[in-house]
Order: structure tokens, then sequence, then C-alpha cells
């Protein structure tokens, strides 16, 4: 199971590939944009993949936007030619950008690009139903920006259903404390389903069926029903319960509700093998506990300080989860990813991604900072307290 939030990486060789993403792109529009928004994608896509078919390793990302605003399109590049970005001649965009851009940007809702000279170029543009609008609402204390992507050749190559997830909800804290938030992430192990051990027989050519080694292990899987009870659990917790209370109440609550059939070994080993990471947040600090593989950083102008994790998993380890306490205010950052990428708060700061559309920022990240083919999530947080109306903080 990809979510349809999950960004479908289209890599652009051939016109092939240029069918594959208007394909794509018309699925992910299905049942979200009207007929004239459809079209207006159709072309928007074609546009965009034509360009990306000329450039060293051009990749398309398209997914549909979480909120149901629309459609979301993502590319870029590793072209070593990238120059700075003319000025800009109408709001953020850049004039000059070339007929395959000024198509991009003339049927795009809302368009936003990045230069990285001599290393590469990323862009976003979006597709949005009439009245829809993709900025946060008023009284959020974040702006929220992902990129999703399943490793190559989907899940024949993963052995498994997809599993990483993320979720960020931002409401009035009880108490008076102001607007708050808290953001999730899960990261899955795909061990694939079948023998884990080696046939006694195997190299021989004489298999006779023996198995030693670790027992059989079913595949991970995230369902729809498990990611609810997750964000339920989540979003029931009130404001002020620390971060490792919350990672506690999902042990807890996933593995004392049988109709989930969590309570069974088997399936519960396949939310068990997950990690996961919550953070808490308000307008001054945020609050981070994590059980494994979810790394991150709060990221200032030019200082960045590691959000830490205990190695443990959902299922495992009954020890307490570590927790941290860290400032952060408006125009801050934090980054949290998913396994597979590396450093990525401190290239953060070296692409100067403070300005960017937190989309975008995951986006030239994705490019620059995943170190193996993986199923990878890259989750921003912007701080945008100073824009929340003084009547909501």
């Amino acid at each position: 199971m990809f979510p349809d939030h999950g960004h479908r990486r289209i890599a652009v060789a051939s016109p092939d590939d240029i069918a594959t993403a208007r394909r794509i792109a018309a699925e992910r529009a299905e049942g979200v944009l009207a007929a004239d928004e459809a079209a207006r994608l159709d072309r928007l896509v074609a546009a965009l993949a034509e360009h990306a078919l000329g450039l060293p390793d051009g990749t398309l990302l398209i997914a549909r936007m979480r909120s149901g605003a629309g459609v979301e399109c993502l590319a870029y590049d590793r072209d070593p030619a990238t120059a700075e970005l003319p000025a800009p001649s109408e709001g953020d965009a850049p004039a000059g950008l070339g007929v395959a851009l000024e198509t991009v940007r003339a049927q795009a809702d809302r368009f936003h690009i990045h230069a990285t000279p001599g290393i590469g170029s990323a862009l976003l543009a979006r597709v949005l139903r009439p009245g829809a609008d993709d900025a946060p609402p008023a009284d959020a204390m974040v702006q929220t920006g992902s990129v999703m992507v399943e490793r190559s050749g989907g899940e024949a190559a993963r052995g498994g259903p997809f599993i990483d997830h993320w979720f960020v909800s931002c409401a009035p804290a009880r108490g008076g404390y102001g607007p708050c938030g808290i953001a999730l992430m899960i990261d899955g192990d795909t061990v694939a389903g079948g023998n884990a051990g080696v046939d006694a027989g195997a190299g021989a050519g004489e298999g006779n069926g023996e198995v030693y080694g670790p027992p059989r292990y079913p595949p991970t899987v995230m369902t729809p029903g498990v990611i609810r009870q997750v964000e339920t659990v989540v979003a029931a917790t009130v404001p002020g319960l620390p971060a490792p209370m919350v990672v506690n109440a999902i042990r807890r609550d996933l593995k004392g509700r049988p109709e989930l059939g969590l309570s069974e070994d088997k399936t519960l080993a396949q939310i068990g093998r997950a990690a996961v990471a919550v953070l808490r947040f308000d307008a001054k600090a945020v609050d981070y506990t994590a059980l494994g593989t979810v790394a991150g950083a709060v990221v200032r102008p030019q200082e960045l300080t590691a959000l830490g994790a205990r190695w443990a998993m959902i299922g495992f380890n009954p020890l307490a989860p570590a927790a941290v306490h860290l400032l952060w205010g408006p125009g801050d950052h934090v980054v949290l990813y998913t396994g597979g990428c590396a450093r990525l708060p401190a290239l953060f700061i070296r692409r100067d991604l403070r300005t960017v559309e937190p989309t975008l920022a995951a986006l030239v990240l994705l490019r620059d900072g995943a170190v193996c083919d993986d199923d990878h999530t890259i989750l921003v947080l912007r701080n945008r307290a100073d824009q929340v109306p003084a009547s909501a903080a």
C-alpha cells in the first residue's frame, strides 16, 4: 500500500517516461480535480517532463496533496551547468526560465524554484481545486512540507507494503497557552516475508526445506486502519502530555486493541518493528522523543541541535524513550527524516534553505542527502509564530 500523499517518482529518460508521468498525474487527479483543472495538470506535467528529459538525472515526483487541495508536482535534476536563477520578474518567480518552465509556471496555481549552482535545480508546482488553498491556516504554528518516496522498483523491490507515515496537527493548547501542535513520523522495517533463515541444502542442489536461523517473518504492514488508530492516539493525548508519554500511549493502545488484530504475535510483529518519533511544539520550544531510525534536528541560522533517540522499536525495548526539550523561534526549522538519508540538517544550512518553501526544501534535501535506495520520508517544519494573529497566540 503506497499512500496517495506519497510521491511517485519517475526518472525521465525517454518519451515513454513522459507518458508514464502524465498517466500517474491523471490517476492522482481523479476525484480531486475537475476536468478543466485535470487538463491543466496534464499540460503542466507534459511540459515539466519535457524539461526534465533534457537534464542529467531529471526526475519528477507526483502526489495527491494530503489536504485534498489538489495535486503536487515536484522535479529535480543534477545538472552541473546549473547557474544562479535570474532575478524575479513577478512575485517569487524568476524571469527567463525557458519555454518549458514558463509553460509550467503558467499552468500552476503555485510555483517555486530553487537552484544550487554547479549542483542542480528543484521546483514545485501545484494545481488546486477551485477555491482551495494550500497555505497553512492563520492560527497554525508551523508551515509543513514533506517528500515521501518508495525505493526503486516499488513493492517488489521492497519485499512488502510501504510503511513510512507522517502526521502533523496544529490546534489551540488547553489552559490558555496559545497554539501548539504535534508531529508524528513512523519508519517501518520492511523485512520480506518468507524464510529468514538459510535452507540447509542451499548451494548443494539438495534443498530439503529445513531452515536454520530466525523463524518466518511477515512483511511490515501499516494498514489504513492502523494509521487511523495511531493518529487517533496522538490527537487524543492532551497538549501538555510529554512526547515520551505519547509514544508509550501508542505502544499500549496498539497492543491492547484486539479489534485491530495487533494482539496476535504474527500481526503485532508487523507494526512492532516500526520506529516512531513524536514532536510536540509551541511558539517557543519543541519536545521530541523517538525510538529507532528517525533522525532530526532543530535548525537555526548557521546552527543546529540534533534530536536524539533511543534504539528501540514500538513493540520492543520497554525502556522509556529518550526525550529532548529545545528552544526555537520564528523562522527556525525542524528537519526529521527516516533511514537512507544522512546529515540533512547540515545540508539544510549549506543549501541555504531557510526561506525556501518547506516542501521544496525537503525535495532539495532528498536530491542531495539520500545515500542509498530506500523508502525515504523527509519532513520540514517552519516556525511561523510571528505570523499567527495575536488573538490566537
